[in-house]
Formats: structure tokens, C-alpha cells, sequence
């Protein structure tokens, strides 16, 4: 992938590894989720209200400056990954001995708009790189303005359609998570499967990998609900997916805890049986 940088200014060059390494590093911890246990489900279904905006900040003293752009103060779970995210970046740089780089952090608050000044403002400020945004709606829009300087773009977004000339993906796509969590069921000799995805552009991402997966692997779908955003309104396609379970040896729920936790006990009252019924 760090073959596009080759031909940047030599400062550039020299910091190349320990950017692996840091990319690296914020990759592992938007993954586990850090601390606070979120997921990418968790980011992209939660309806809390956004934090407050961020200022701008810098991470090093380096030569290479870094566009870092990050949903700071985003809705949800977003602002908690970014925030970890910000995180690993400060204390990967202190582990590398003082790289040769200086990361410069904006908030982007998870929209276009913020996503597009964010980027202007770190062109303007001389990165030679930028990683982030996090969203799909948000690459965009900075792929755009670095593409017009010539800066490369390292985004973390998991939708794999984002990435054009210029931008590329460091992230677990859902597609692979589907294909892996499938490709286990099946070996576990499970051939129906019944889903509740969530209703946004994750659950669109993972309905279609995972029809297209269960299809591969020789087994059918024989429900799938989706749900809002709103968990009050959860019980609904949750009762549906417990009504077509007797024909289902597998449930697949690709939340975070909170909404698998409720999806769980919505179906249990519902008579389903989850010693009988593998949860994906």
C-alpha cells in the first residue's frame, strides 16, 4: 500500500516506517476498541447526541507533518473511537522514540462538510499525508481536496467503495468479518440462517456480503430483519426473526453488545431457543 508515497519529498521517505507503525497501532485499537468496548456497529448505529467540537491539536515535533482527521466530537460511539484513535497516535509516537512526524488533528464532528474544512485545513498547513476520516460519507470530500495537491489519502472507513485514485482503506472491511463468521457457522454444520442487521450504511454493507456469503458456502437465508436506530423500536423485527427461527439453526446479529445484549433477550421471550439456535 506505501508504494504511492514513493517520489514525496525525502522527509516524507524517512518517516514512512514509523507511519506503518502508527497506522498500524490506531488500526488495532479502532478494531478492539480500545477501552470502551465499542465496535464498528457501535459507531455507525448509535443515535446518542454529538460531544462538543474539538479544537485543533498537533501530536510530535517532527518534520513530516501528518493530516490527522478524526470524529471528535461526533454522535455516539464515535467520538469514544475517536478519541481512542487520538490516543493510540500519542503514545505509538512516544514508543517510536520520536519519529519524524508531527500529526495534525482535526475534528471533523462525522460530516461532509466538517470533513472537507478539516482537510483544507491541513493541506493549507502542509501535510504530505493524510489518515482518516472514519466514515464513508466523510472520505469523500477529503479524497477531493488531497487528490487536487497530490497528498494521499489512508482512511479507515470500511466501505470498500470509497476507495478511489489517491485514497485508500486501512481497516477489517465487514465483508471479511462476514465471510469468517459464515465460513464458521457452515463448518459447524449450520445451513440456515436467519439476520438482524441494523438499519444504516453498515447494515447495508453486511446484508448484502452476508446474502452473497450464505449463497457460497451452500446454505439460505431464511429471514432477515432490519432495524432503526432507535432500540425502542428494536422488539418488531426482532419478533419476526423468533417467529422464522424454528427453520434456523443461526442468528446473525452484526451489532455492538448493547444491541446484541437486547436483540438476545427480545428473542428469548420470544420462545427461541439459543442453545439450539447458534448467535452469530
Amino acid at each position: 500500500m506505501f508504494r504511492v508515497l514513493h517520489g514525496f519529498r525525502r522527509p516524507l521517505a524517512r518517516g514512512l516506517r514509523s507511519l506503518g507503525l502508527l497506522t498500524s497501532a490506531i488500526l488495532l485499537t479502532a478494531c478492539s476498541g480500545g477501552t470502551g468496548g465499542f465496535s464498528l456497529g457501535d459507531l455507525l448505529s448509535s443515535s446518542s447526541p454529538s460531544a462538543p467540537a474539538q479544537p485543533s491539536t498537533s501530536i510530535g515535533t517532527g518534520a513530516v507533518k501528518v493530516g490527522f482527521i478524526l470524529p471528535l466530537s461526533g454522535t455516539g460511539n464515535a467520538s469514544v473511537a475517536a478519541q481512542s484513535m487520538r490516543n493510540a497516535s500519542e503514545m505509538a509516537l512516544a514508543e517510536f522514540n520520536s519519529p519524524d512526524i508531527r500529526l495534525l488533528v482535526k475534528d471533523d464532528a462525522g460530516s461532509a462538510p466538517g470533513a472537507q474544512q478539516a482537510a483544507q485545513q491541513v493541506l493549507d498547513e502542509g501535510a504530505e499525508i493524510i489518515l482518516g476520516p472514519l466514515f464513508a460519507l466523510t472520505v469523500g470530500p477529503v479524497g477531493q481536496l488531497a487528490r487536487s495537491r497530490n497528498v494521499p489519502v489512508i482512511a479507515f472507513s470500511t466501505d470498500a467503495n470509497v476507495a478511489t485514485r489517491g485514497v485508500y482503506l486501512l481497516s477489517f472491511l465487514p465483508e471479511s468479518d462476514v465471510e469468517r463468521i459464515v465460513s464458521y457457522a457452515v463448518g459447524q454444520g449450520r445451513r440456515s440462517f436467519a439476520a438482524l442487521v441494523p438499519d444504516n450504511a453498515y447494515g447495508t454493507v453486511v446484508e448484502a456480503a452476508f446474502k452473497q456469503v450464505v449463497a457460497r458456502r451452500g446454505g439460505r437465508v431464511v429471514a432477515l430483519e432490519r432495524y432503526p436506530l432507535d432500540k425502542a423500536q428494536m422488539p418488531a423485527p426482532v419478533r419476526n426473526v423468533a417467529q422464522a427461527a424454528t427453520r434456523a439453526d443461526a442468528i446473525f446479529i452484526p451489532d455492538g453488545a448493547e444491541a446484541v445484549a437486547a436483540a438476545v433477550a427480545t428473542l428469548n421471550t420470544n420462545g427461541v431457543d439459543t442453545k439450539r439456535v447458534q448467535l452469530l
